[in-house]
């Protein structure tokens, strides 16, 4: 004779759908579902003071080209070259290199090169500088008031390389720039500069 209250084997072998354990996320759980962060937009922008970056070598991964900085809007905008001279002093001729930080955080790092005169100073050099050490190590960078320069420092920790989305630098430029060019004579912030806004 049977025991009425016994299960089935069967039955005895199905998880329990609310036990926490079955419930419970691995620490790669994003790995697993077969997602990847779409890039809609892309900061042109320092490296903060508190965040380690990398920046992606190579001549593929940079050019140098004019921008103007919208102090009032807190905007960098790239400046089309037939309208270089209308900015005149606006224009800040910089190098746009594509930089990492750790939390996969792509940017545009706006390293600023030696003006029309060719001068340079010790804060256009150390951003240089730290753009070029970027590139083999995870380095943060703080701004010096004293010495009238960037201090830069290492990681010391065994950091992993970082993993570059996939994308070309002509796409990084779009996402970056695709509401923040200035191709007109008839651009506000021309218009705004002239006095005519």
């Amino acid at each position: 004779m049977s025991n009425s209250n016994s299960k089935p084997k069967s039955e005895q072998s199905v998880l329990d759908p609310f036990d926490p354990a079955t419930l419970r996320l691995s620490q790669d759980y994003a790995s697993t579902i077969g997602v990847k962060k779409v890039l809609t937009n892309i900061s042109c922008r320092k490296p903060n003071r508190q965040e380690f970056v990398r920046v992606r070598a190579g001549e593929d991964w940079r050019v140098d080209t004019a921008t103007f900085e919208d102090n009032i809007g807190r905007e960098t905008y790239l400046v089309a070259h037939d309208l270089i001279p209308e900015l005149a002093q606006e224009v800040k001729p910089v190098c746009l290199r594509l930089a990492i930080n750790k939390q996969g955080d792509v940017f545009l790092w706006p390293v600023k090169l030696p003006g029309a005169d060719g001068r340079t100073n010790l804060w256009h050099q150390s951003a240089v500088d730290a753009s070029h050490l970027a590139e083999k190590r995870w380095l943060r960078i703080t701004a010096n008031m004293a010495a009238g320069m960037y201090d830069v420092f290492e990681a010391t920790g065994d950091l992993k390389e970082p993993t570059w989305p996939e994308i070309t630098f002509r796409d990084v430029l779009a996402l970056t720039f695709k509401n923040r060019r200035i191709d007109s004579y008839e651009h506000p912030i021309l218009k705004s500069l002239r006095g005519e806004l």
